[in-house]
């Protein structure tokens, strides 16, 4: 069912693409005049475009590369409007003409000034700061936003600052009309919180529901907490807000009412933009499950990237916050996993029999609730580094009074989000009273968290040579030369797998194991 409706979703986007594209000048034609006006080769151009990228919790704009234009003179196209913006300065154009040229033509939307984020990018595009200086002036506008001082009441036509911005010539004249300005800008981003909470509630029905979400996404998916956004004291980016909306799966009326609220322009005509909007527009026209739409969204992103389109990397990955974490924390997470799996497996904890209960539907609540408690504990990130670097001979030496503990170590029913199905996501029949079915139950969930927790993607029931090497290929991205994981992961994970004492979970264990201490090269995530 998976593939059949990845299949209609890539023809409806292509078709929108092609509709799109019909009434607009090609993007490649456009690239090509310019290039040739200023004489720009691929290298000189990729120098001066930038997109944004998170490196240790924090925002930076790094350049594309050669193979990028390169990917664009063939018909790809840019993925984020920073690119954009970025393209049109390289080509001296002005704020007009990178407004309706750029934007508005090739995503679908232009600037709006009375959004904090959208006048920062005017204030750029006028050369009142380097693309460098972006974050910092976001945290400026943010302290301007928390001053209580009151102003009066103060009103301006969108269009009047619109030319203010405009002839602006410093960042101090900058910060004087925000904070001229400051109370209808802020009642602006409060509103915008109040519409997130109540949004949250209409999705989930409760605002705790969905709280590891929303803490998931306010340490590593966005620059601003989600609780100053939600008090109307942050810069609400775009790219944050849409960000949110994959990984909470509201409705299509959900996200056109928060796009609103934020003073920005309805979802646009990129690629990832139109994916959202079609994902959103399925969850709703469906019952699927929130797995099936997450598998649903990292094949159409998979596919579409093959195709030539150019899609951030997030987007595919529903695990991303994980997967940006240092080698050392997410090795120390499988470790962690797999010594209380056996642990329990050794106290003949079996589970919840009656409902079929699959450790399964727990890989959400690790790498979405544990991994964010654990990121920020000073004791788990120091445990992982320290035996990442001296090595961990064996795994039944760990004290467990000493270790954070998992979810999948707590004593609770797992399935109080009703996730997912067991059948869905598992070759394996339901466990029954046998203890191996148990354990190869155990052996699956293992396995499917560690290739998560490595690509940051959903495990999805097609292992392949393709699974193979995009497992092998994140491993060696952090120096390790082992390759005997990847292939006990392909033994249970494939349509047949049965039962193998070899690659069960103690030999897993084993293996992590050795790729600790000096087994371990210098690769860092990129």
């Amino acid at each position: 069912m998976l593939q059949k409706d990845t299949d209609l979703f890539l023809e409806e986007i292509e078709s929108r693409l092609q509709t799109v594209s019909e009434s607009r000048k090609p993007f490649t034609d456009f690239l090509e005049e310019k290039m040739d006006q200023f004489d720009y080769s691929n290298t000189s151009l990729a120098r001066k475009v930038f997109h944004r990228a998170e490196r240790k919790g924090e925002v930076v704009y790094v350049p594309v590369t050669r193979q990028t234009i390169g990917a664009w003179q063939k018909g790809s196209m840019p993925s984020s409007r920073e690119i954009y913006i970025t393209l049109g300065m390289a080509f001296h154009m002005n704020l007009e003409e990178i407004n309706h040229i750029l934007l508005e033509t090739y995503m679908g939307y232009g600037l709006y000034c009375k959004n904090i984020e959208d006048a920062l990018w005017i204030a750029l595009i006028n050369g009142l700061l380097s693309i460098d200086e972006l974050e910092g002036a976001k945290e400026k506008v943010e302290e301007i936003l928390e001053n209580k001082e009151e102003l009066g009441e103060r009103s301006l036509n969108t269009m009047d600052l619109w030319v203010m911005l405009s002839e602006v010539r410093s960042m101090d004249q900058f910060y004087g009309l925000i904070s001229l300005y400051r109370d209808e800008f802020r009642e602006g981003t409060r509103k915008f919180g109040q519409c997130l909470e109540e949004v949250i509630e209409e999705e989930y029905g409760y605002y705790e529901k969905a709280s590891w979400f929303l803490r998931d996404i306010g340490l590593l998916h966005c620059e601003a907490q989600f609780s100053k956004i939600k008090a109307g004291k942050a810069v609400v980016t775009r790219e944050w807000l849409l960000r949110f909306c994959i990984a909470l799966q509201p409705t299509l009326a959900s996200i056109e009412k928060l796009l609103a609220k934020a003073q920005m322009e309805p979802l646009g005509v990129t690629p990832a933009e139109i994916i959202l909007e079609m994902i959103a527009k399925y969850k709703s026209d469906s019952l699927a499950n929130s797995q099936d739409i997450w598998m649903l969204l990292e094949s159409v992103a998979e596919e579409l990237q093959a195709r030539g389109y150019e899609i951030d990397d997030a987007l595919c990955r529903k695990y991303d916050s994980v997967y940006q974490l240092p080698a050392s924390q997410k090795w120390w997470l499988c470790i962690l996993t797999g010594r209380e799996l056996l642990r329990r497996w050794s106290c003949r904890d079996y589970g919840y029999e009656k409902k079929g209960y699959c450790r399964y539907a727990k890989v959400d609540r690790i790498l979405f609730e544990d991994m964010n408690r654990c990121k920020k504990n000073s004791v788990f990130k120091k445990e992982a580094a320290l035996y990442m670097e001296e090595g961990l001979e064996d795994w039944n030496s760990l004290e467990k009074k000493d270790l954070v503990m998992l979810a999948v170590s707590k004593e609770e029913e797992p399935d109080v989000l009703e996730l997912e199905k067991f059948e869905d996501y598992c070759y394996m029949r339901r466990p029954s009273r046998f203890s191996k079915d148990f354990l190869m139950n155990d052996i699956y969930f293992f396995s499917a968290l560690i290739y998560s927790i490595w690509t940051g993607k959903c495990y999805r029931r097609d292992w392949d040579t393709h699974k193979a090497a995009e497992f092998k290929k994140e491993l060696e991205k952090q120096g390790f030369e082992e390759t005997s994981l990847g292939d006990m992961l392909g033994e249970n994970l494939k349509e047949d797998a049965v039962y193998q004492e070899s690659c069960d979970i103690g030999h897993m264990m084993d293996v992590l194991c050795r790729m600790s201490g000096k087994n371990i090269g210098k690769g860092k995530n990129k």
